[in-house]
């Protein structure tokens, strides 16, 4: 009996250090546009599949269609090339139902489409809340070529209503993205 105590202490202390570091979280969302299953990447981050966005599912795009470019597509700048592997292309917007507060946005790009093959053919813009973040977004122009990884981050993203929004807007061609991630600050 003696030996029980400790080993049901040592059990509770866990417990309580399990459950107070999952209350101390801060809020994260990863989406892997494009990709039909979940995804862990090399830092051990999960990220959620991709989906239309209807009230409840937490998350989604709005119109749009997805394309995977396969394994063998080798992407440069990046550690997890997975991610930039699968894409959602010719959507209007993206919605996050996440708790009031402020947030980190990261927004993954890189163009794979074999057609683009110089600047400009694909140019749109990126509105988070309805202001703008990306102006004439080339990601061709910005990383250079294709298949290379670029990321933009945006901090201080306040939310008030429940719902972080990100809109694409079409100039020339359709918007893509390969993965987003809303980061409770």
């Amino acid at each position: 009996m003696k030996r029980l105590v400790p080993v049901v202490l040592l059990a509770l202390c866990f417990a309580v250090v399990v459950s107070s570091f999952a209350q101390g979280q801060k809020f994260a969302l990863r989406v892997d546009a494009g990709a039909l299953g979940a995804y862990k990447d090399k830092a051990g981050n999960d990220w959620q599949p991709d989906q239309y966005y209807s009230k409840g599912k937490g998350y989604g795009f709005e119109g749009g269609d997805t394309v995977d470019r396969g394994a063998e597509t080798k992407i440069e700048g990046t550690d997890d090339p997975r991610l930039y592997q699968t894409e959602r292309y010719s959507m209007q917007a993206f919605t996050a139902e996440v708790p009031n507060g402020t947030y980190t946005v990261r927004l993954h790009f890189a163009e794979t489409y074999s057609d683009i093959t110089f600047d400009g053919p694909r140019v749109f813009d990126v509105k988070i809340q309805g202001k703008e973040a990306l102006t004439d977004w080339d990601v061709y122009k910005t990383t250079g070529g294709l298949n290379k990884a670029v990321v933009k981050e945006f901090k201080d993203i306040a939310v008030a209503d429940g719902l972080l929004k990100i809109d694409f807007v079409t100039k020339q061609q359709s918007p893509e993205i390969n993965a987003v991630e809303v980061l409770g600050q």
